[in-house]
């Protein structure tokens, strides 16, 4: 098999996004699974496929199951086209998983075994905690666009120029007007200004770097230094290196490899086989750049921007009463992303820390008391029910910790009883942020990949989740269909045998 972590999977599936190489044997492939979209389980299919053929994967973790999947059922009916097509309809259906619909159409002999890596408890606590959560969701995010509406109105009298002009960028970036670039090196000024360390920020600080290298950079320069050092390569590469080298060249003009990692590669052949790189100085800084770049865990990173924003604010407060204004801001932000499903962990440890500090008396408080204090007029409607909303949705994310830490635990094992030393677990992108934390904290080596999404088509996976029906399934009703799968497969089996 292939070197894992010099996986190159064509652009047109997906792209590789983090490689971590930590002290353990076993390394994780995390393919971030984008429920019931077609498109995305067809390239995760894909994917698999190539970890098959070239990397000897063997073993596939799978969210929102326990155990053996039994696939290998399905390959029992005698016609291919036939088992592919019906494989492929309930892809489309959200029924069927890509990974599912591949270990089904290469039937018996396909060495990849699908195990489901959830505590069974845990997973069904989660999805309870999700439903309950549900219906309320809209509404509790109607609250929260009336609560932002009740504060902004506050900014005017309570900011000092300095803050209300870092709250405009942010909130200039946060809606599409400000790139990041330029928000970036706003706040990199204003930490140097503040004499604050950005070092403390190590994504946001390798983004400035990359910034601040590329304009020293004459692209045209670099690309034609980068042709002169290949043509300088090739006249004392050996034979294998020159083969290495075109395979490399192939891959990243196919977009199966970063320039980084090709860029990155040239450069080492060009110190091994003592090749002056003084002579390819924009080449140089090119690399630099790209590499800079590839480093930034994103993440990570617009989490570090929002705690620069945060450091910076502490600095410039005159009373508490703008400090109380922005932490309420802060929760805010904070409770809107628990709802939308976009909370990462150093969001919930805040939520848990303050969650009686962020109850709705205290925001209508605050607003009633600084309205009149400044002769504004804000009519709150009630919005009480929050405080029974939120503490359903902190809960759906408290057992989905614990899920991550059993599917890791589980594919492990997974792994292990393969004989092989890689396996991947496929899972949604919301768990990939706590994942990657954790196998971190672990050591253990991982890869992240997440498949190519061109279309924004909706699909079924909600109605999935909260029981609505396809028309399959009220055709089958209605014509008293409904027959248990297994059981009609298993029989089928012992017909042709």
């Amino acid at each position: 098999p292939k070197d894992i972590f010099e996986i190159v999977i064509p652009n047109s599936w997906g792209r590789v996004k983090e490689i971590y190489k930590g002290t353990n044997e076993q390394v994780i492939v995390h393919i971030q699974d984008a429920h019931c979209n077609y498109e995305a389980q067809t390239n995760i299919a894909n994917i698999l496929d190539l970890l098959v053929a070239e990397y000897g994967l063997t073993v596939v973790g799978v969210e929102g199951s326990v155990g053996r999947l039994q696939t290998e059922l399905f390959s029992t009916f005698p016609e291919d086209a036939i088992r592919e097509q019906a494989a492929d309809y309930f892809v489309r259906e959200g029924k069927m998983s890509g990974m599912e619909a591949l270990a089904i159409a290469k039937g018996f002999e396909y060495p990849l075994a699908l195990y489901g890596i959830e505590n069974n408890e845990l997973y069904e606590n989660n999805f309870n905690a999700f439903q309950a959560s549900l219906p309320f969701k809209e509404e509790a995010k109607g609250y929260f666009r009336y609560l932002n509406k009740c504060l902004a109105q506050l900014k005017t009298p309570l900011y000092t120029p300095e803050i209300s002009d870092i709250d405009l960028k942010q909130i200039s970036f946060n809606i599409n007007i400000l790139d990041l670039n330029t928000y970036a090196l706003y706040l990199a000024q204003l930490l140097e200004k503040r004499q604050l360390d950005i070092s403390k920020y190590p994504n946001f600080a390798k983004l400035i770097k990359a910034i601040n290298i590329e304009e020293k950079i004459d692209f045209i320069k670099a690309e034609e230094e980068r042709t002169k050092l290949l043509t300088e390569l090739t006249n004392v590469l050996s034979e294998e290196d020159v083969r290495k080298l075109l395979d490399k060249g192939l891959a990243f003009r196919d977009e199966k490899l970063s320039a980084s990692r090709y860029l990155g590669f040239i450069k080492e052949l060009a110190k091994a086989n003592e090749v002056d790189f003084n002579q390819h100085i924009n080449l140089d800084n090119y690399i630099e750049y790209a590499q800079s770049y590839d480093e930034i865990k994103s993440f990570e990173l617009f989490n570090e921007m929002e705690e620069v924003d945060l450091a910076l604010r502490s600095k410039l407060y005159a009373n508490e009463t703008q400090k109380k204004l922005d932490f309420l801001m802060r929760g805010l932000r904070v409770m809107e992303r628990m709802v939308d499903i976009k909370m990462v962990n150093k969001d919930l440890a805040f939520y848990n820390e303050h969650k009686e500090e962020l109850k709705t008396d205290k925001y209508i408080a605050f607003i009633n008391e600084q309205a009149e204090k400044f002769g504004i007029k804000i009519d709150l409607p009630d919005i009480s029910y929050l405080d029974v909303y939120m503490p359903a949705w902190a809960d759906f994310y408290r057992v989905a910790g614990l899920r991550d830490e059993a599917m890791i635990s589980n594919t492990l094992q997974a792994i292990a009883g393969s004989g092989s030393k890689i396996g991947a677990m496929v899972t949604g992108g919301f768990h990939t942020r706590e994942l990657t934390r954790m196998m971190l904290e672990r050591n253990l080596s991982y890869i992240v990949i997440t498949p190519r999404i061109t279309k924004n088509i909706p699909g079924p996976y909600f109605d999935r989740l909260t029981g609505k029906k396809s028309p399959l399934d009220l055709f089958m009703e209605e014509m008293n269909a409904v027959v248990p799968v297994k059981e009609a497969v298993e029989e089928n089996a012992q017909k042709i045998n």
